[in-house]
């Protein structure tokens, strides 16, 4: 057998491996009440050297090869690519009345700074047992920004689960974790520019660059998509022309947006942002790109996270920062969550509620965390600290939300059985 034949026949191994531990540790969490992509994450860091590699370090080794890795790392952010691309597409700001709007928006800004300023400040608190990988300035902005993600499309799948997508404190906590996913990408963007560039001058230059990628997106490519969508309202049909085409797009941007200095995975996502948001064309999108991105290639990105998940040695030092980490990130956002929507006029109880659901980070912050390793922010152990408060973080927030309402918080809750007909809709 040929090298390259039996490089081929060894990603075939290891990709069936991947999809399998996929789906059945998804169906497990799924069986103890917790959302099947939490599974998927948990799975990824079991195939990497936490589990298989310690229990089998010796086929650990031959499948997962450098050149595997390397295939592992594309196919990894070409699924990013297009799932964040799917993630944009679903973001859809249009039809919501201004007053629901003020209040999403007030909620999404207390979740995304309070635990931005709270990651921040523990990092230049803690610098140096967090040892950072460059710039410290760059290093603190990284670790707030990781601490104020929240999981927009899993958020939907949870609610979705639970019958609660379609009540008034659904749509508020969707709309605020959709509007966390933007600022969060973007704040990342102008990171990474910054990053990439070494000097402020260059980091200038490359938002400046950015900019005028999104303009023309908004200015120029939306109008022409608008027709493809109403072409295909019309007709209840994506062809394979319209498909083609939304593909290449979706590749122009990812390369274009990696070109200029920020992460490729941006451009699709800034992408998703301009598609139609007509009901028959979304359906159609989805249908056709949805379960081979979300079934095949988003798995491969968490194996190829949880390869890259593994202490250099555990210490206290570590254990203790991992603790402290995971506490701040979880009462940062939930309290900041709680007491805004506590000031709006919710009760105790779905202010709580709300905290709860905004700490699931799930994939978004599994994303975050490969780029700040890929472009060299945060040491090998930093990651491994934060993925497994991302998994943690994301296991609590539906035992939170449904402590919410079993403890005696105050008023019974009232909005959930409120329906908002935008939601309704999607």
């Amino acid at each position: 057998m040929s090298s390259d034949m039996h490089l081929f026949v060894n990603l075939l191994v290891v990709l069936i491996l991947i999809i399998f531990a996929a789906r059945i540790v998804g169906k497990l969490c799924l069986m103890i009440g917790q959302p099947r992509v939490l599974g998927e994450m948990i799975a990824g860091v079991l195939l990497g050297p936490t589990l298989f590699g310690a229990i089998a370090p010796d086929v650990f080794a031959s499948l997962f090869t450098a050149e595997i890795k390397t295939i592992l790392y594309m196919l990894s952010n070409l699924g990013l690519a297009l799932y964040m691309f799917l993630v944009g597409a679903e973001v859809n700001f249009k039809g919501y009345d201004k007053k629901f709007f003020t209040s999403a928006g007030s909620l999404a800004v207390s979740a995304f700074f309070v635990p931005l300023l709270t990651g921040i400040c523990l990092s230049l608190a803690f610098i140096t047992y967090f040892e950072p990988q460059g710039n410290a300035l760059y290093f603190s902005l990284f670790v707030g920004i990781a601490f104020s993600m929240t999981a927009f499309p899993m958020l939907a799948r949870i609610l979705q689960e639970r019958n609660i997508l379609n009540t008034k404190i659904g749509a508020t906590t969707l709309l605020s974790a959709s509007i966390i996913d933007v600022l969060g990408w973007l704040a990342l963007a102008i990171l990474i520019a910054l990053v990439e560039t070494s000097s402020v001058t260059g980091g200038i230059m490359t938002i400046i660059y950015t900019t005028i990628f999104t303009l023309i997106l908004f200015l120029v490519v939306k109008p022409l998509l608008k027709k493809m969508g109403d072409k295909v309202e019309q007709t209840g049909l994506l062809t394979q022309a319209n498909m083609a085409l939304v593909l290449v797009l979706v590749l122009v941007a990812a390369a274009l947006t990696d070109f200029i200095g920020v992460y490729s995975v941006f451009g699709g996502f800034m992408l998703g942002l301009v598609m139609p948001k007509s009901k028959k064309f979304q359906e159609q999108l989805n249908t056709r790109l949805e379960h081979f991105v979300v079934v095949f290639l988003v798995p491969i990105f968490f194996a190829y996270s949880g390869i890259n998940t593994h202490f250099n040695g555990l210490t206290m030092t570590i254990f203790l920062l991992f603790v402290l980490i995971l506490v701040l990130a979880v009462t940062s956002k939930y309290f900041s969550s709680m007491f805004v929507m506590k000031r709006m006029g919710y009760s105790w109880r779905d202010a709580s509620a709300v905290g709860s659901l905004m700490n699931a980070r799930g994939l978004m912050e599994l994303i975050v965390l490969n780029v700040g390793l890929a472009y060299g922010l945060i040491s090998q152990n930093l990651f491994t600290i934060l993925v497994w408060m991302a998994i943690i973080t994301t296991a609590l927030a539906m035992p939170l939300y449904k402590a919410s309402y079993s403890m005696n918080l105050g008023k019974r809750r009232v909005f959930p059985l409120i329906k908002y007909n935008k939601v309704k809709e999607r």
